[in-house]
């Protein structure tokens, strides 16, 4: 449980990092002047977009950390986060819907719609569905794995 603790605590770290880069992205990008449009809707869309990108990720990572924190202070919520990670059928999932490769794949195609936001509106557009895509395959490769097993 030690070595698992120690995983843990590393993640917390990890996590710390990733949100203080998310704000300092985000302090960044309200003074960054983006290159004009098209039009003003797509400068909306894609600065809705990035925005909506960034807090989400500070919910999520946030809620993440608030878990992780709370499981190294309470050895009941660690041995009940252990229980679930190293769930058998959990495992089984994620090893038949290819969840690594799959999230790895969503984050590269999310983080290459942001930047593509700054350069070419069709180029957003075009990345924003194939992640739209990737993502909504992911979700129903789950959805059909945990009702198989």
């Amino acid at each position: 449980m030690d070595a698992f603790k120690k995983q843990i605590k590393i993640r917390v770290n990890l996590l710390t990092v990733g949100l203080l880069a998310i704000f300092v992205s985000l302090s960044l990008s309200a003074h960054y002047e983006k290159p004009a449009s098209n039009s003003e809707i797509m400068q909306g869309l894609v600065a809705g977009f990035q925005s909506g990108i960034a807090v989400a990720l500070l919910v999520v990572m946030g809620l993440f950390l608030t878990r992780y924190v709370m499981a190294i202070n309470n050895s009941e919520r660690l041995r009940q986060l252990y229980i679930t990670e190293t769930d058998e059928r959990n495992v089984l999932i994620r090893q038949k819907t290819g969840s690594i490769g799959m999230n790895v794949t969503n984050f590269g195609l999310i983080l290459g719609t942001v930047v593509a936001g700054n350069i070419n509106d069709t180029a957003f557009l075009t990345m924003l569905a194939a992640s739209l895509f990737v993502g909504l395959v992911h979700a129903f490769l789950k959805i059909y794995y945990r009702r198989k097993y």
